[in-house]
């Protein structure tokens, strides 16, 4: 398939996405596509929204960002949901444990 010669939005919004955990975890594009084994045009292509990334691209890339492939495709401003998973991106496993306990069902509820 030829490459786009506009961006794509849903693309570009994934890609943007994908540049700002790739520099929030301190890594620049030539080093990210190396440990994904992308070519450097490849990942930028995907970051500027010139490739629609596949879900085997986009788990390529959770693993070597430490994320999950829903933080790639979230909106951190978008719904409540998406700034709910944004904001437990970096919160420590205790607190999540925590979190995930206090948001969960009682047992009695589950029981009926």
């Amino acid at each position: 398939m030829p490459r786009r010669t506009e961006p794509d939005p849903h693309a570009l919004a994934i890609g943007q996405r994908i540049k700002l955990l790739r520099e929030e975890a301190g890594l620049t594009l030539e080093k990210l596509a190396y440990e994904a084994d992308f070519s450097k045009g490849h990942l930028s292509n995907l970051e500027r929204g010139y490739v629609m990334p596949t879900v085997a691209t986009l788990q390529v890339l959770a693993d070597r960002l430490g994320v999950l492939v829903a933080d790639m495709v979230s909106d951190p401003d978008g719904s409540d949901r998406e700034r709910i998973l944004a904001l437990t991106r970096t919160l420590p496993a205790g607190t999540l444990k925590k979190l995930v306990r206090d948001l969960s069902p009682s047992k009695t509820k589950r029981t009926r």
